[in-house]
């Protein structure tokens, strides 16, 4: 049985549940006709409308109206319903002046879009084939039958340009096959045919592509997917900071003690202080530096959240990139709440950022930031994962292994010199 998954009002993903319950909700009204569903099979999220074959929402079976002998041409549906409401009559001048523009398909498939789903029939266009029963010749409405269920006496409509959406150059007189000749000001009612209901026909691609950009599920980066890309971070950044320090200490040391100030700081206190003032400087300027300059790249994240398959995103707009500055004082604003609150704002940190909806750390909150799943605000939302990736599970492990390790260490260390000392 197929599997569902739906965004709820949300914008939660929900699921999975099969075809019925499906069906259930959409008639509970949790779920409507706009709401993105996926399954497997489909290349993205789509609007819950267009796969309504699949569902078992194709239209009403045809009230009996007038037959028509010949067959109707394809553009015929665009100039025919207020002829049908009049019939043997002259529309009014509104209703004529409007009945001979050419028809904008979406704008009619927007303003007539059901509130709800019961039974799948379209109410209006019962409404009109019942109107135009009263003409000549009888026939099913080839416009209100379900694509699914084609009347008898004619064959589903194949051809996509008979619903072409460009504009009529002239609006010729459809012509029967029937022998009542028509007269002035009536159209037949073979011609009687407003355009396929909103539910039948999808929207655009581009509309339908924006809809999934815009409503789809986003999964937050939780704690420990958050925690694991620290570590790869801190990993990098301490990695290159040493790199720099290092080299950088002996090359003041060994200039200091070869200048003529080396008799002034024989002590070494100035010097002492001089290398610790430089080593905290570029210890905070490198990692600043970094997550500036990756978290505002395209990539939107650093090195371990890139391996972590999340991102940082504007929580005040549609996942719009992180500036530089902001980035910087993001930073800034992790360090100083850590620093000022004596580490109590990490356990702070880490507590937001696993137990609050949105999954925003103080820091996030300061500079209005979001850390999500890398696939979320894309074309492919539905490849989002709200459980850890191999490469979290992997780095939390050793890390896990190495603290473990390190606290053996520590304790034989100290039951050594503990039974050394007596």
């Amino acid at each position: 049985m197929t599997q569902w998954y739906y965004a709820d009002a949300q914008r939660q993903r929900q699921g999975p549940v099969d075809t019925d319950t499906l069906r259930a909700r959409l008639s509970q009204g949790i779920v409507d006709g706009s709401s993105l569903v996926w399954r497997e099979g489909l290349a993205q999220w789509v609007a819950l409308h267009e796969v309504e074959g699949e569902l078992g929402f194709g239209g009403a079976a045809p009230a009996a109206g007038p037959e028509a002998s010949g067959p109707m041409p394809a553009d015929a549906t665009r100039h025919a319903p207020l002829s049908a409401a009049y019939p043997g009559d002259n529309p009014p001048a509104t209703a004529s002046a409007s009945a001979t523009l050419p028809i904008d398909d979406h704008a009619a498939e927007t303003s007539r879009w059901p509130p709800a789903v019961a039974g799948g029939g379209i109410a209006g266009a019962s409404a009109s084939t019942n109107d135009a029963g009263a003409t000549d010749d009888a026939g099913h409405h080839p416009a209100i039958d379900s694509p699914l269920h084609p009347p008898r006496d004619q064959s589903p409509l194949s051809d996509p340009s008979a619903w072409s959406t460009a504009p009529l150059a002239s609006d010729p007189s459809p012509t029967t096959t029937s022998s009542t000749t028509p007269t002035p000001g009536h159209t037949p009612a073979a011609a009687t045919a407003p355009p396929p209901g909103a539910w039948d026909a999808p929207p655009p691609p581009a509309a339908a592509a924006g809809l999934a950009l815009q409503d789809a599920p986003v999964v937050y980066a939780g704690l420990w997917r958050r925690v694991a890309a620290s570590i790869l971070d801190s990993l990098i950044t301490t990695f290159a900071v040493y790199l720099i320090v290092i080299p950088l200490v002996f090359v003041v040391a060994l200039v200091t003690t070869r200048g003529d100030s080396g008799s002034a700081l024989d002590d070494g206190s100035a010097l002492g202080i001089a290398i610790v003032v430089m080593s905290y400087g570029i210890g905070l300027a490198i990692p600043t530096l970094y997550f500036a300059w990756m978290q505002s790249s395209r990539h939107q994240a650093s090195l371990g959240k890139l391996a972590c398959g999340i991102k940082l995103v504007r929580a005040d707009s549609n996942g719009g990139r992180v500036g530089f500055w902001r980035n910087v004082l993001r930073y800034l604003a992790y360090m100083l709440i850590s620093v000022l609150t004596l580490g109590i704002g990490v356990i702070v940190a880490a507590f937001m950022a696993g137990m609050t909806e949105r999954k925003q750390a103080p820091h996030d909150k300061v500079c209005d930031t979001l850390v999500v799943d890398r696939w979320a605000f894309t074309e492919h939302p539905e490849r989002q994962s709200r459980g850890l990736d191999t490469v979290s599970i992997v780095v939390l492990a050793i890390y896990g292994l190495i603290l473990v390790l390190s606290v053996v260490v520590v304790a034989f260390m100290l039951a050594a010199i503990g039974m050394s000392q007596s």
